[in-house]
């Protein structure tokens, strides 16, 4: 049975793979090492940015593995890669890794059908009982996830991954212009899309839409 090559390392084809993409560096290599530690993969690897998690994602793109995916990411969020990753691998299992504690941002993902979404603060029993469960095919929630959920009361905004993203560029005082370009939308669509989310969230400025999407977790 043929061993793949990445960046000097022989893996084996038949690993337990895992990915872990956080931007916080320090945060994932500890993470790594603890996955390490308890021999929950037979390979973890670690990337601190898109450009090289995408790299290793399409070297390996017939490979069963978990994704460990930080929803806050400085090139937009964890929600903004999900269409990219199935393209690549859909053989690949997502857990949300998030420090946040809003209930608006764990239903945003809930509603995206990941595998997982795990607490940074949890457990190493949490953690494996997560690995198991998806390994498993069965979703998991982080118990301190879903005691947040069971408690939470009112109407929930429903804002699709793709209006987070622009509502990211946004809150970083982008123009119309520069995020149709970035998000390959006409200025049209971009001011449409704008109007569509103050009408969700009943706010009369894109002011008040950016204050309430970061009092939410969502930025």
């Amino acid at each position: 049975m043929a061993d793949f090559l990445f960046e000097g390392t022989v893996v084996m084809n038949n690993s337990k793979h895992a990915i872990i993409l956080d931007d916080h560096g320090l945060f994932a290599d500890a993470f790594s090492l603890l996955l390490e530690r308890y021999t929950l993969f037979d390979f973890v690897k670690t990337c601190n940015d898109v450009a090289d998690f995408f790299t290793f994602l399409n070297a390996f793109n017939r490979e069963s593995m978990v994704i460990f995916l930080d929803y806050y990411l400085r090139e937009g969020n964890g929600l903004s890669l999900l269409s990219e990753i199935n393209r690549i691998n859909k053989n690949a299992k997502i857990v949300f890794l998030t420090s946040a504690m809003s209930p608006l941002l764990i239903q945003t993902l809930k509603r995206y059908n990941p595998a997982g979404i795990l607490s940074k603060s949890c457990s190493v029993g949490t953690l494996k009982q997560c690995i198991e469960d998806v390994a498993a095919g069965k979703s998991f929630v982080d118990p301190l996830f879903q005691e947040i959920l069971d408690q939470q009361e009112g109407q929930q905004l429903n804002f699709t991954a793709r209006e987070i993203e622009l509502l990211k560029h946004v809150a970083n005082g982008e123009t119309i212009a520069a995020i149709a370009e970035k998000m390959f939308l006409s200025p049209h669509t971009v001011i449409a899309h704008r109007r569509n989310m103050m009408a969700k969230a009943a706010c009369q400025s894109m002011t008040h839409l950016v204050t309430l999407a970061k009092d939410q977790g969502l930025l």
